[in-house]
């Protein structure tokens, strides 16, 4: 690529064509503002990927998205993109764990949050955790409440107060399959903010579950887009390309710099010198991009940055074992499966799975159990066929490749029989950049912001597109203000520049 294809000074460069990068993109160019977004993969969508299994469109990245917030249904609306917000089917998950050297299979509670439940002693409840656990959870409401110290890990709080057993059957399980990190490297703060504000109001995890909780079954608090989740960013896209935004993928971006004329970036496609950059990618790739930058063409120390690993929560010399959770490799399998057995959907959308499960996956879906979308194509193109998604418990072992070991995985997990015959076609996806860590310091991001440099993306929104897109948003409108005030700013100074020499009869 030619970088003399692409504007040198733009207003904004955005590293990253996710669905946070995009949205900033869109809502600048949307806006009249000149914007390049460069990304190092050859197609945008970050962790919404597009898969292919005998023909059908799936998802191999993310397939769903939380409804806590509006922000995704908004920014549809909002940008006018030609996609349809879905809701999944009604039949709820089950949880899988070992009773007795057996797998046992038992529907996920109703009215839980992160697996802490409303009514400790409910009979879906009881079922899972057994009678003595559930009593000693029901138990937490009239514990004092706890102490204004620092905060614990969310495995450290919910043992603390309802016992050990809530988190190794449910509150672990389901921290593992949706944010991909065991309950031992989250905050309650940061994952479930509105428990964790009603929980610092009453004092109790199972009053703030109460008073948060749906009345529907856990994980079905979240939609999906017809034909897919990875239709979002190639329609995003598509939108901020017609507003006057270039999109160029297949760019690796190795340096952003600040300087005394404005954020340098250089990349595979040539250098860029741009009023403010946005860096809108993972953890990981967001240290990398930050950490090298070279010497500054100002005398001024301050007018250079540069951001370490460490500061972005990457894996660092003597990490901790929070900063190795984070680093965790995330891998997605989805298997077309041929089997008269799974019409009955006998795991509802699929299956979460407890530690002491002897499986390679943490987590199952049966996603045409799920969406209705993939079930009626399925249904005019593939009679008794299925598509199962699962998610690695260890990315980077071996053990989900070969037919075989995915129809023993389901089969295992689903209770139902399956022969490699019956795996009719497979697809997978890696994610060495999908874990996000906690945010930069308020300090540090302030310092950032005020030399030009932002930051987008889950790393500091938080996980999912309900934190993502919300974020993304109020940042595109803060950098539209931005830059109008700066260039009110530099037109005054013209003016007065002008108006000074015809005073003074002075000449250039």
């Amino acid at each position: 690529m030619s970088a003399t294809s692409l504007d040198p000074s733009p207003d904004v460069v955005v590293v990253g064509a996710g669905v946070a990068g995009l949205t900033v993109a869109h809502a600048l160019a949307r806006a009249g503002r000149r914007v390049v977004v460069l990304e190092s993969s050859d197609e945008v969508g970050g962790l919404l990927r597009r898969g292919d299994l005998d023909g059908l469109a799936i998802d191999i990245g993310a397939e769903s998205f939380a409804t806590r917030t509006t922000g995704v249904a908004d920014l549809i609306a909002d940008a006018e993109l030609a996609i349809e917000v879905v809701p999944p089917m009604p039949g709820g998950a089950h949880l899988a764990a070992m009773a007795d050297a057996d797998v046992v299979r038992a529907p996920l509670p109703t009215r839980t949050v992160l697996g802490i439940p409303a009514d400790p002693l409910a009979a879906d409840v009881v079922r899972i955790l057994g009678p003595e656990a559930a009593a000693r959870v029901a138990a937490e409401r009239e514990l004092p409440a706890t102490g204004d110290g620092a905060e614990p890990s969310l495995a450290d709080l919910v043992a603390e107060r309802c016992g050990p057993e809530l988190v190794s059957r449910l509150v672990d399980p389901l921290c593992r399959s949706v944010y991909s990190q065991p309950a031992a490297a989250l905050r309650l703060s940061r994952v479930q903010p509105a428990l964790w504000q009603e929980f610092q109001r009453s004092g109790s995890l199972i009053a703030a579950a109460d008073a948060v909780a749906s009345a529907s079954r856990t994980g079905s608090a979240v939609a999906g887009l017809a034909g897919g989740m990875w239709r979002l960013p190639v329609a995003l896209r598509a939108a901020a390309e017609a507003s006057g935004a270039t999109v160029r993928t297949g760019v690796a971006v190795r340096t952003v710099r600040a300087g005394a004329t404005g954020v340098t970036v250089e990349s595979t496609a040539g250098r860029f010198t741009a009023r403010a950059v946005v860096v809108a990618t993972g953890t990981r790739a967001a240290a990398a991009v930050l950490a090298e930058s070279g010497e500054t063409a100002a005398d001024d120390p301050r007018t250079d940055t540069t951001l370490d690993a460490a500061a972005l929560g990457a894996p660092a010399p003597g990490a901790t074992t929070l900063d190795a959770a984070r680093a965790e490799r995330v891998r997605v399998v989805a298997a077309l499966v041929r089997s008269r057995a799974l019409d009955e959907h006998p795991v509802g959308s699929g299956v979460i799975v407890a530690p002491d499960v002897p499986s390679r996956a943490k987590a199952l879906t049966h996603a045409n159990a799920k969406w209705p979308w993939l079930g009626d194509a399925l249904g005019h193109r593939h009679p008794h066929h299925h598509v199962v998604r699962m998610s690695a418990r260890d990315g980077s072992a071996p053990g989900l490749e070969t037919p075989a070991d995915l129809a023993r995985e389901i089969a295992l997990l689903t209770g139902i029989p399956l022969t490699t015959a019956d795996v009719v076609a497979t697809a997978s996806a890696v994610y060495d950049d999908a874990v996000a860590a906690p945010p930069v310091t308020p300090e540090r991001r302030g310092e950032l912001a005020h030399l030009g440099i932002h930051l987008a993306g889950a790393s500091v929104a938080g996980t999912g597109l309900a934190s993502v897109v919300p974020h993304a948003r109020d940042l595109a409108a803060m950098l539209l203000a931005s830059l109008s005030a700066d260039t009110v700013t530099a037109t005054a100074a013209a003016v007065n520049t002008v108006m000074h020499t015809a005073t003074t009869g002075s000449s250039a």
